[in-house]
């Protein structure tokens, strides 16, 4: 019995852009800076709900007291706001105008959208099938054998094995430029393995 696996992979373009930005806030009480925070949240939501083909999601919020040995004790307090989609350039200008709002830039990166890695896997599974077939022929060769069966067959999903490719930013309160970013590419992949019966060559 031979336990083999085989990968199959190709280069697709990043084709969907991610941005995370967060609203934060720092005050004196906890009511101040949530009031702030949900000012700034409605501001941007109704800013991004104006832009079509975006879209919207509201992660984490958080109000914590922070209390320095020789200051007064201060309340902060964040939201995060992720959007996506596939038009990059209307997605960065709208990065640029919320930090000029005051939203900090968490995260900016691109991925390669689901249907895209789907458009690609019947054919990298059929890729790495046969050379997983291919493979296990020429080792049943080189032993004198001969490929009788496959045994436990297991086909993995395509994937990148990787998220949305970072870039920090910072928060601006007056007019600046879109940040900039480049989708590159990402490797695709498919993983096959099987269990192969090999035994003697029949006279």
């Amino acid at each position: 019995m031979l336990h083999l696996s085989q990968t199959a992979e190709r280069k697709l373009a990043r084709d969907v852009l991610h941005v995370e930005l967060r609203a934060e806030k720092t005050g004196a009480d906890p009511q101040t800076v949530e009031a702030a925070i949900n000012q700034s949240m409605t501001k941007a939501l109704a800013t991004v709900r104006a832009t079509p083909g975006v879209e919207i999601a509201t992660g984490s919020y958080n109000v914590y007291r922070d209390a320095p040995e020789k200051n007064p004790p201060q309340w902060t307090g964040s939201q995060i706001l992720s959007l996506s989609g596939a038009d990059a350039g209307t997605l960065l200008k709208l990065g640029g105008t919320l930090q000029s709002a005051g939203l900090v830039m968490s995260n900016l990166g691109y991925d390669v959208s689901p249907g895209a890695v789907r458009g690609a896997e019947d054919a990298l599974t059929d890729e790495a099938l046969a050379a997983l077939e291919r493979r296990g022929a020429a080792i049943a060769q080189q032993l004198h054998l001969t490929l009788l069966g496959y045994r436990d067959l297991t086909v993995g999903n395509a994937g990148t094995g990787e998220g949305p490719l970072p870039r920090m930013g910072v928060a601006a309160m007056t007019a600046m430029p879109a940040p900039v970013a480049a989708p590159g590419e990402a490797t695709v992949r498919v993983m096959v393995s099987a269990d192969i019966l090999l035994g003697a060559k029949q006279p």
